[in-house]
């Protein structure tokens, strides 16, 4: 016998609803089916979804109990009343299930269900009333829904995050806590919330959540950025140091390649003992060490190196290789080199696609990029519930849960940010990433490169 699919479910539960509407006409005309119904929908999807039980008439004890006091705290933003509703509206859903042949064999015995779901009335306010058993949406949506926000309502939810959004940090971290703000710093006033949250619909687009917010004035002129000239910023860039040993190690002969088209063991060894302080690395292929195979495919890619059939060497590529140096004749050249290695690789990561190894978060991470690389550097959120950044997550109104683009599109620039910092172009500490002047250079030759004559843009990104 096949089994039932979710949609035959869905389906299954959507009679059952329509077949209770009728019973309960048929018994009370005045009842508030509409308002019934739509609890019912919701407490038997959550059966299904969260809970991997689709049939309606299965109930047990401890489903029962879970459900109404750990999963619909949890998911659902609902006003006080509706919730006393819930446990009535389930008794009186057991009954029709029982009197219309729909209870399940197996389940709780049926002479005893209408009791036991009664028995849970008191756990049920109690548990909706507990901040700790809510999410911080929940929490978060909950108050809007108690300042008279209507969550259905696009721009009035709008309104509502853009005024929690304002709040200070720690402001935030107490609602999405308990659901609860007696003082808030700015008071919360609906029609000048939707008006300001229109308003930076207009004017900052889809600048990231995740990144410090840009003023007006905030703009960066990139006429304003000049190269730096000073060797030492390039020869501290881990990226550039790396490739710079790629290309002594080559020096005017060439090396053996894999079948794959990677240094060999030995040669990888040798390059990485020269950052691990004389400790011998345990290296199986070159293309599992990112530090190794970023700069490698970066001076393919730029025409510094070159492999035929199964040997490796060097080539003059568009800016001859100068190995650094105090003297400043030669550190100019050293700086030419430096500047143009970091920006092949930007180039050449910007034009793959993202499974080939390319960016996976543009334009997101352009502007990532240059926070990391202004004076104070670059802290990306956590995500974890506990953490008091997740706050800042946009809620997406159609689940009362973060939402799940702007989830992805955080996750896209972190990957991005930490394939830079593996390569050793950016610097990482935990979640603060950190890019140098020379990064910052090398980034304004891509934006410019991106920038098209005819864009209408003013210089300023």
């Amino acid at each position: 016998m096949a089994e039932t699919t979710d949609e035959q479910w869905k389906q299954e539960r959507e009679l059952v609803l329509s077949e209770y509407g009728t019973w309960r006409l048929t018994a009370d005309a005045e009842a508030p089916v509409a308002a019934e119904v739509s609890t019912l929908e919701t407490l038997l999807r959550l059966k299904a979804e969260q809970q991997g039980s689709p049939e309606p008439g299965w109930w047990t004890p401890e489903l029962a109990t879970a459900l109404l006091t750990e999963v619909v705290p949890r998911t659902v933003v609902q006003p006080r009343e509706r919730v006393m509703d819930m446990v009535p509206t389930l008794v009186r859903f057991v009954t029709y299930l029982s009197e219309t042949g729909r209870w399940e064999d197996g389940a709780m015995p049926i002479t005893e269900a209408p009791a036991m779901v009664e028995s849970l009335e008191f756990a049920t306010l109690e548990a909706a009333d507990d901040p700790s058993r809510r999410s911080f949406s929940t929490n978060v949506l909950g108050h809007g829904m108690a300042l008279g926000v209507d969550l259905e309502d696009d721009e009035q939810l709008a309104g509502y995050m853009h005024w929690y959004n304002s709040l200070p940090d720690e402001e935030r971290v107490e609602l999405s806590d308990t659901g609860r703000l007696p003082a808030p710093t700015v008071a919360f006033d609906r029609e000048e919330e939707m008006q300001a949250a229109r308003a930076d619909s207009t004017v900052s687009g889809s600048w990231p959540w995740f990144l410090p917010a840009l003023d007006e004035d905030d703009g960066i002129a990139l006429e304003d950025m000049v190269p730096g000239d000073d060797h030492t910023i390039y020869a501290d860039n881990a990226f550039v140091r790396r490739a710079a040993a790629l290309l002594d190690l080559l020096g005017e002969g060439d090396r053996p390649v894999t079948a794959t088209g990677a240094l060999n063991r030995a040669d990888c060894v040798e390059l990485l003992e020269g950052e691990t302080a004389g400790t011998t690395p345990a290296v199986r292929t070159m293309w599992e060490r990112p530090e190794l195979a970023g700069p490698w495919i970066t001076l393919l890619d730029g025409g510094w190196l070159e492999v035929t059939g199964s040997r490796v060497h060097r080539l003059s590529g568009p800016v001859p290789y100068v190995a650094a140096d105090a003297d400043a004749e030669v550190a100019e050249g050293f700086v030419e080199f430096g500047h143009a290695v970091l920006t092949a690789h930007l180039f050449g990561k910007d034009a793959r696609e993202a499974e080939d190894g390319g960016f996976r978060g543009m334009p997101d991470t352009i502007a990532a990029l240059l926070t990391a690389c202004g004076p104070s550097g670059l802290t990306l959120p956590g995500l974890q519930s506990t953490d008091p950044y997740a706050s800042q997550v946009p809620i997406d109104p159609a689940t009362g849960e973060w939402d799940r683009e702007e989830v992805s599109r955080f996750v896209a620039v972190q990957r991005d940010l930490s394939d830079l910092a593996e390569i050793g172009i950016l610097e990482r500490d935990g979640e603060h990433f950190t890019g140098s002047a020379a990064v910052m250079v090398a980034l304004v030759a891509l934006i410019r490169d991106q920038n098209a004559p005819d864009d209408g843009t003013d210089g300023r990104i």
